[in-house]
């Protein structure tokens, strides 16, 4: 599904001309098929989040590394855009403490690591793991 929503992205970017898009597209489309090729079936969604989350990240570290060059930062900061349409709506750190607490309630677990981890299965593609991380270590500290 997500990958048929990236393909058509494509066939858009193409017939609009928009040379970073179609960049970024084709880019994020040639490695989902490199991990298909390697994995020898077609990607689930979530995994081709995973590559496209991994993706966005690589590229923000870029732009803190470009600062000065504000040609590429602007031309790196177009492709991140087109990439996070890609990508489900991120949680906000409210949705996040929620998860949190269930996690908390449910398991009972006090343990970071353990937290995290169950955290992170639930909340997986929705919520980058530097704020996670933060709001579990605010909420074992709190309880």
């Amino acid at each position: 599904m997500l990958r048929e929503k990236i393909f058509e992205e494509l066939k858009l970017a193409m017939k609009m001309r928009d040379k970073v898009r179609l960049a970024a597209v084709r880019y994020v489309l040639a490695l989902v098929k490199n991990a298909e090729i390697d994995a020898k079936r077609e990607l689930e969604d979530s995994e081709v989040v995973k590559i496209v989350s991994g993706e966005v990240k690589k590229r923000k570290e870029a732009i803190e590394m470009m600062k000065g060059r504000e040609d590429l930062v602007a031309e790196e900061e177009a492709k991140v855009k087109v990439l996070e349409e890609f990508l489900p709506e991120q949680m906000g750190e409210g949705e996040i403490s929620k998860v949190v607490d269930q996690v908390i309630g449910e398991s009972g677990e006090r343990d970071f690591g353990k937290v995290m981890k169950l955290v992170m299965q639930q909340v997986a593609g929705r919520a980058g793991g530097k704020l996670v991380s933060e709001v579990v270590r605010r909420k074992l500290q709190v309880s």
